[in-house]
């Protein structure tokens, strides 16, 4: 069984990894929040948590490879470039991919979180983890698939903006919502995190 420490750090690498990946604020052409850090953050969070519950390590390619991915866009992004819509049936693998990587990710922590915590919240909390993976891939999926939908002659180019915007908004949102229910989660394991600073030396009782 996992102890309560790596519980403690994979929980906040999870919880921050939502950060990067729902949140997106540029500098011109360059996001100051990059997708892959929150992939790498996912993949910390694996290494912390994979003991506690293995199938996570099975998600460790995928993460690797959407790191690699998302990467490869951020540093395309400083030259004014983009990867995403140039090879779209690369844009179609990313895209599935991410969507098993965070059904089953949430579906993990939800588990650890009904197994693990005992106070009488626990139960909800992992209901509203489930309830985030659920609502996360049908954004995940409309968001996809906008781009290649074909657009009715009588839609209004403000509408279908619009629509764009609403998706990215509710992806935002969800992304903090699951924020705030991962640190919930880590606060059961609280007693384990590590002292924010180490000890001074010559602390009573040291020469």
């Amino acid at each position: 069984m996992t102890d309560r420490s790596s519980l403690y750090k994979g929980l906040s690498c999870a919880a921050w990894g939502y950060l990067f990946l729902c949140l997106d604020f540029n500098l011109g052409n360059v996001s100051i929040l990059p997708r892959f850090a929150g992939w790498l953050l996912f993949l910390r969070a694996i290494d912390q948590l994979k003991e506690e519950r293995r199938d996570l390590a099975l998600l460790r390619p995928l993460g690797v490879l959407l790191a690699l991915w998302t990467g490869a866009d951020w540093l395309a992004s400083w030259a004014g470039m983009d990867v995403d819509g140039h090879f779209p049936p690369l844009d179609m693998v990313a895209a599935v991919a991410q969507l098993y990587f965070l059904f089953q990710f949430l579906t993990d922590l939800a588990a650890l979180a009904k197994a693990r915590c005992r106070e009488p919240e626990a139960a909800d909390l992992s209901g509203k983890i489930l309830l985030c993976r659920t609502v996360q891939t049908v954004l995940v999926t409309a968001i996809a698939l906008w781009p290649h939908l074909p657009r009715p002659g009588w839609l209004p180019d403000g509408l279908a903006d619009g629509a764009v915007i609403t998706l990215a908004l509710a992806y935002a949102l969800l992304g903090i919502a699951l924020m705030l229910y991962l640190f919930q989660l880590r606060r059961a394991f609280q007693d384990a995190a590590p002292p924010p600073f180490p000890p001074a030396p010559g602390g009573p009782g040291e020469f």
